[in-house]
Order: C-alpha cells, then structure tokens, then sequence
C-alpha cells in the first residue's frame, strides 16, 4: 500500500494560533501527539508566494526564483501576479513525488498554474481578466475538466457579488475559503490523491484587516479549526484516514503596521523617476517594488554605475536619517550572503519594524490603508524572518513518530522532511529531513 500526505497551510498562521487549535476538537484530537517545529524560521522577505514555493521546494528564493508576489512592474500589479509554475526553476515536492509514483493533487497552492505534475489543479490565482468566469480562467491555469467540474458544483458557496459582478468579487472571506475546502474535500473524496496539498488565507486576511491578535483572530482560528475537520472527515469519507500523514504548515508571521509610506516619491523628487503631469511615469532610472514591509529597488540599466552609487547614496541617507519607514539598506550581495536572496533588483530596503511601503509615485507621501491590497493593512508581512510571532510545522501520521519537539529549523526543511516520511529524496533541496521526526 503507498503511502499519503495531506498538506494544509494556513497563511499567516503563527505559533499561539496553534496553541489555541490544540484546545479545539478538531484539530486537537488529531495533532495532539504530533510532531512540532515550535517555531519556523521562514525565507526572506517573509511573503507567500516566495514562502510557499520554499516550503514546496526546500530551497530559498535564490535558487528556486520566487523573490516576491509579483513580477516586476511599474504599472498595474493586478496583472502581474506570480501564478504560473513555469517561473519556478527548480523541481518540487510534486515533480518528486510523481517520479516516485504518486498520484497529486493541490487547492489554493501559490504558484502552481499549469503545473505537469500535478493530477488534480486548482491553483490560487484572482481571475485577473475582463469577462473571466471559473471555466475560463482555471482551465488556462491548468484545471482539468474534472477540477472545473467541481468548481461550477460548489460556486454557489462563493459570495453572491461574485455571480452578479463576476471576477472582482471572487477572493472575498470568507466565501473563497468555504468555497476552497469544499473544493479539496471533493477531490479527496471523488479521486483519493496519495500526494494532497491545501492552501487557505483566512488567517492572513483577518490580521491584515484587523491587526495580529484580537477578537476576530481568535474567531478565524475557530474557523481553521473547522476547515481541518472537514478535511479530515473528507478523508474518512474517502476510507484512507488511517493511512495518511497530516502536515499542517504556515508561510510566515504578521508585524502590526503603523503607516504605508511611499519610497519612490522621493526617487522621484532626486530625478530617478519622471512623470507627466497626470502623475504616470513615462521614465524611470530607479523604482522601488513594495513586497509589504521590504522595497526590492531597481534600476532600469543595473550597469549605470554612477546612477547605483547615486541611488546606493540617498538610500542610505534616508536610512541614517530613519523617519522614512526603512532603517537598513541591503545590496544584493549582501541580501544573498545573509538570506539566500538574489534576483534583477539592486539593492533591499528593511522596514524599521512598523511601516509597509506602497509603489506609489506622488504626494502625498503617507498611503491610506486599503484592505484589499495585502501591503497596507493593519498587520502586514514581508520582513526580516527574525522579527515577530513565527510559524509553524505540525505533522502526525503512520510514518511519524510522535511528540517530538523542535524549537528552530528553517522552513526548507519541510519538504526534505515529507519526502524522507514518503519514501522518496529531494536531491536539489537546500534542507534537510528533520532529525527525530521521521520513523525509521
């Protein structure tokens, strides 16, 4: 008999949302003997689609290529989310355990459209074009004509908006989350995945609307809780509850957020963006690209010397001075050296702990906060991986042992851990299996 695994991450989830869970009836008679990372040091910066395509490859975004949610633009985000897989450049979980024989499936997983090896897709994306219905676009994402199936089956679950205004009213909490779990729950029951990975927001949508902890976090962990049991019981329904690993995860923690502040106006004021007189940028030498509570700066032509160090200049200026939002500007060759992050930006502005920064070009400087944009909420993320509440790993199942605890590994050790608990390796992960954790 092969062996399974249900993965579910919960965005945002952090180390004192799991203690509350284990007083629950779900998720506590399930993980209360489970294997524990107490707290998970995540990749940087500390977003969700870098974060999850780390947890799903063991390798930090240096190697994999996810270095934030968004490609880079100086125009519209909306249209440049990171959801196809063919931007990650290393194998996964799901290349691995496919080679090794096991059927997959994946619900909500970042950065997984039209991924090959994955049986039963749907992967996390807005629906990001006019006239989008759920056929058209997760069939481009990769759905087969199963998965759409059971999406039109359980679309009344998503809000009533949605089916009069269509796309725009798609991702609202929580219908997206009921809408997701019934989603896995029918792949799990109709096709029995070996190889199963869920994906839901409800966590970081709370704090992003309502800060870390409060009332309304403590409502969304009672919610997760829910979720799990559905999933659970989705899997005693499909008879294979007793021979599955259950691995519950979370991308990274939250920071309060004070107020959003705009870098690039001040680019703008030193001559390195121009605008029209509408305020649209019609040239640019240097732009900075918000991933929340870092900026990744670029340059139009990274070999213009006299404009790096001119930029290099101000930036640390503005850091020394520190009531511009960042207190530490990083080189690319010094956020590699210290987190295992390179890409086609220059330089990394650090957050001084309480201010997100928005893309924004024009005065005034301050961004109002705007829930639906996840960099200027109450709570936001995007920082260093040492600073705040931290996540987590809980794992239980046959080929575990159990209640064994861990204070600190990184979060590329995950999927080396799954794997050796599968039966198959990870050869290029940067992990490595979790000592202790994994039955021999």
């Amino acid at each position: 008999m092969k062996k399974r695994l249900l993965v579910f991450s919960v965005d945002a989830m952090v180390r004192e949302d799991v203690d509350q869970l284990m007083g629950m009836p779900n998720f506590g008679s399930v993980m209360k003997d489970s294997c524990q990372v107490t707290h998970v040091r995540t990749i940087y910066p500390s977003i969700t689609y870098p974060a999850h395509t780390s947890i799903a490859t063991g390798c930090y975004p240096n190697k994999h290529g996810v270095v934030s949610n968004f490609l880079f633009t100086t125009e519209d985000k909306e249209m440049n989310w990171i959801w196809d897989h063919r931007y990650v450049k290393v194998e996964d979980f799901f290349d691995c355990a496919k080679r090794a024989g096991y059927t997959t499936g994946s619900v909500g997983w970042p950065v997984t459209g039209s991924h090959k090896s994955i049986d039963w897709l749907w992967n996390e994306c807005w629906m990001p074009l006019e006239g989008d219905t759920l056929e058209s676009c997760f069939r481009r994402e990769g759905s087969s004509e199963e998965v759409i199936e059971i999406l039109k089956k359980n679309s009344h679950l998503l809000p009533p908006t949605f089916h009069e205004g269509g796309r725009k009213n798609f991702m609202i909490e929580p219908y997206i989350d009921n809408f997701e779990i019934a989603v896995a729950c029918d792949i799990i029951r109709q096709f029995k995945p070996e190889v199963m990975f869920v994906h839901d927001g409800i966590m970081d949508g709370t704090r992003h609307k309502y800060g870390v902890f409060n009332a309304e976090t403590d409502k969304a962990v009672k919610f997760v809780d829910e979720q799990f049991g559905l999933l659970v019981q989705a899997l005693k329904d499909a008879g294979v509850f007793e021979q599955t690993n259950i691995c519950v995860v979370s991308d990274h923690g939250q920071l309060s957020t004070r107020r959003i502040i705009k870098p690039n106006v001040y680019l703008k004021d030193h001559g390195f963006i121009t605008a029209d007189k509408d305020g649209k940028i019609v040239d640019w030498k240097a732009f900075c690209l918000s991933d929340a509570m870092s900026d990744l700066v670029h340059l139009k032509d990274p070999d213009d010397k006299e404009t790096y160090d001119a930029v290099y200049k101000l930036l640390q200026e503005m850091a020394e001075e520190g009531i511009y939002g960042f207190n530490e500007v990083l080189t690319a060759e010094e956020i590699d050296r210290r987190e295992h992050l390179n890409g086609e930006f220059s330089f990394v502005l650090e957050t001084d702990g309480y201010t997100s920064f928005s893309d924004g070009i024009n005065r005034p400087v301050i961004q109002p906060y705007d829930y639906t944009d996840y960099r200027f909420g109450r709570a936001t993320h995007g920082y260093n991986p040492d600073l705040g509440p931290q996540p987590v790993m809980n794992v239980t199942g046959p080929d575990f042992n159990r209640n064994v605890v861990v204070e600190r590994r990184p979060i590329v050790d995950e999927a080396p851990t799954l794997a050796k608990a599968m039966g198959f390796d990870m050869p290029m992960a940067d992990g490595k299996p979790i000592e202790g954790f994994v039955k021999e």
